[in-house]
């Protein structure tokens, strides 16, 4: 353990897998104290659990309530909770866009919106949205997907602008990963026929032929957390391995 955080108190929704769960474990590694938010409890070690849906203002108003009773403050949001749902826009229903929207949108405003302001409180604090390379570039195939994602691109450019002009040090960052070997990938490939060619496909689709490790997608979220990114707000850290300079 270096560390880095030692004492920082950080939530990070979608803990129990993913990006989310392996950006836990890093951070509690590094001594924060980490309060892991999602719809089932995410078991592990050194972190606080909570039950919360993302997409609901009541649970985050008590998930906020919660962490600054036990902590007195707000140091982090990794706001990682996400879904997918494949389809063009034509073929894509509006129950599963309304849903894709939920999660990924309406669920990242609300952290931003309540953690912000207890983040006003303590003056200081460091948001990161998870975004998606599919929110810098269209994705054929993933209508509701990439709208969600570009949304939280640029609610992520806003939040920090009225960050800036408050009377306090918030940055809000998002970090756009390349396809990254989550669950959400798995789901992917299911939604698409559960071949071993669409995986492999997926694989090809990337310059290194592989997809992302989570390991590699949490050490920048890590960074944009740490006072190593003190000058950086509405940015974008795009993980991708040169998908989107092409």
């Amino acid at each position: 353990m270096d560390g880095r955080f030692g004492g920082k108190v950080v939530i990070v929704t979608g803990a129990s897998s993913g990006i989310g769960k392996r950006t836990a474990e890093r951070l509690v590694a590094q001594g924060a104290v980490v309060h892991g938010a999602d719809l089932t409890s995410c078991g592990l070690a050194g972190m606080v659990d909570h039950i919360c849906d993302v997409t609901s203002e009541d649970d985050w108003i008590a998930l906020v309530e919660a962490v600054t009773a036990s902590d007195g403050r707000i140091d982090g949001l990794v706001n990682a909770a996400g879904v997918i749902r494949m389809g063009t826009t034509i073929e894509t229903t509006i129950e599963d866009f309304r849903l894709v929207m939920r999660v990924n949108v309406e669920g990242t405003f609300l952290g931003c919106k309540h953690v912000m302001r207890a983040m006003q409180v303590a003056g200081t604090g460091s948001i990161v949205n998870l975004s998606s390379t599919a929110g810098l570039r269209g994705s054929p195939g993933a209508a509701a997907y990439t709208a969600s994602k570009g949304a939280v691109r640029l609610l992520t450019k806003t939040a920090a602008l009225e960050a800036i002009a408050m009377p306090s040090r918030i940055r809000v960052n998002s970090v756009h990963p390349a396809l990254t070997q989550t669950p959400m990938a798995d789901a992917i490939v299911d939604q698409l026929g559960g071949s071993d060619e669409i995986r492999g496909a997926l694989n090809s689709l990337l310059p290194a032929g592989r997809l992302a490790e989570p390991d590699e997608i949490a050490a920048g979220i890590l960074f944009l957390l740490s006072d190593d990114a003190s000058y950086m707000s509405g940015a974008e850290l795009v993980i991708d391995n040169g998908f989107t300079a092409r």
